[in-house]
């Protein structure tokens, strides 16, 4: 016997499952061992019994079949049960919104951070002392170059050996550290360590084709920042904020989300170029023997200093 309780959302088994020597009884019709004569009804329930010859089940010691199934009520009443709807904000689930809010702001600081850093790493090179806009091509091919295949050897190692979460921060705390740390101290300090002298003697000895080579030893920390700062580019947005929210996101998410944070990014080149605008400005308000530069400089500085924790904020 197959007993189908049709209801919407309810499964339920017959209390008392007919023998199936009952089913099997020669002496009852076709029609009447195929088919229940007459649907049991119920408060919106409707119970019928079909005969089929055939037996799946022998709980104690009597065999029989029974089969419960769920099918949707036609009249158009509601279920008994709904399945729990996941709480939603402007159409958007609360879950997908914890994960999309932080990394659109992440992706803010991050780019926020590099436009101020892009912005001053040409002007602080090219306008040393000693130094011209021929830097620009060593600097890329002999220093920037090898720096980058170094780090990405290394953050291959890290990946080995480091979780995810270990390896972030690994990566982005020495990117703050040496921007809060050129602001305050290697700047300030960029007259007594900087070899001009030694510079001035090579340059007399080599001559005029080796201005590029001396120029990157003559001013090495301004270098540095340069090379660092092209590292946060490709490092921090490339590697680090793209493969985690690869990481966290689904590809439906990433398909909705992605082009926003593209929109995001635009809004912080404009606080970015704003604030490094308004830096510029302010050394004209200044005193003739006041370096307008090293305080500008200072505030940019803690600005990126205090962005890179904030995306360790975030991350976390």
């Amino acid at each position: 016997m197959e007993a189908v309780l049709q209801t919407r959302g309810l499964l339920s088994l017959p209390p008392k499952p007919t023998k199936a020597s009952s089913l099997l009884n020669p002496s009852q019709g076709l029609n009447h061992r195929l088919f229940a004569s007459k649907p049991l009804g119920f408060n919106g329930l409707c119970l019928f019994y079909r005969r089929v010859p055939s037996v799946v089940a022998k709980p104690n010691g009597v065999p029989f079949i029974c089969k419960a199934k769920a099918a949707s009520a036609a009249d158009g009443k509601q279920p008994f049960f709904n399945e729990n709807e996941k709480p939603k904000f402007m159409g958007i689930e609360i879950l997908t919104l914890k994960k999309i809010i932080p990394l659109g702001l992440m992706f803010f600081c991050i780019l926020f951070n590099y436009t101020i850093l892009r912005d001053t790493k040409d002007v602080l090179v090219v306008t040393a002392k000693g130094s011209s806009a021929e830097i620009i091509p060593f600097l890329k091919t002999w220093v920037n170059l090898p720096m980058a295949i170094g780090f990405m050897l290394l953050y291959t190692k890290l990946a080995n050996v480091l979780s995810k979460k270990a390896l972030f921060y690994t990566v982005i705390v020495p990117f703050i550290a040496f921007f809060g740390a050129f602001g305050f101290l290697l700047y300030p300090l960029s007259n007594y360590i900087h070899p001009q002298a030694l510079s001035d003697k090579l340059l007399a000895v080599l001559g005029p084709r080796f201005l590029g080579p001396l120029a990157i030893m003559r001013i090495w920390s301004f270098c540095l920042f340069y090379v660092m700062a092209e590292l946060w580019g490709s490092v921090v947005i490339s590697v680090l904020f793209w493969g985690f929210a690869s990481q966290i996101t689904t590809v439906e998410e990433a398909k909705r989300f992605y082009p926003l944070f593209g929109l995001g990014a635009n809004v912080a080149l404009i606080f970015s170029g704003r604030t490094v605008k308004y830096f510029s400005n302010l050394r004209k308000n200044l005193g003739p023997r006041v370096d307008g530069w090293a305080i500008s400089l200072k505030e940019m500085m803690s600005i990126v200093v205090l962005m890179g924790f904030t995306i360790c904020f975030l991350y976390w």
